[in-house]
């Protein structure tokens, strides 16, 4: 099961964004396929920060316009919610400690441990993911 990151949805959902196209279509491939899917209500809420941000986007996103994004997507039945489970915080530790995560990095451990954790494939633009051992990732295709 495949697992998209705040990125890939943040560009998913805005036009004006430089992976706009690649990501929407990717992202409207994996919603209108028959294969399961997750979606972390974590990463909804990230991307929702970015895009309604004043000082990430001249033109920020209005509230409706997100949530009606997010039910498109967590909408049909091959959605699976995902949350951390029972050993999610430990292996967040653990992800940090042997990324030796800092700053930024440190939210990449979280989400590397959150698709680890349900078997995830976790789907972004960002390199980042490389140093995490035992975290099956790639980009939207």
């Amino acid at each position: 099961m495949i697992l998209p990151d705040v990125n890939v949805l943040v560009h998913a959902f805005r036009s004006d964004s430089s992976d706009h196209r690649l990501c929407r279509g990717w992202l409207n491939s994996v919603v209108a396929g028959n294969s399961r899917y997750g979606i972390s209500p974590q990463v909804l809420a990230g991307m929702i920060r970015v895009v309604t941000h004043p000082r990430i986007f001249r033109h920020p996103s209005g509230l409706g316009e997100c949530k009606a994004f997010c039910e498109r997507l967590t909408a049909p039945p091959q959605c699976a919610l995902i949350y951390p489970g029972a050993e999610h915080f430990r292996m967040f530790l653990a992800m940090c400690e042997q990324a030796d995560a800092r700053g930024n990095l440190v939210s990449d451990a979280w989400y590397a441990a959150l698709a680890i954790e349900a078997g995830c494939e976790w789907i972004t633009l960002d390199r980042d993911y490389a140093r995490f051992p035992g975290l099956k990732w790639g980009t939207p295709k």
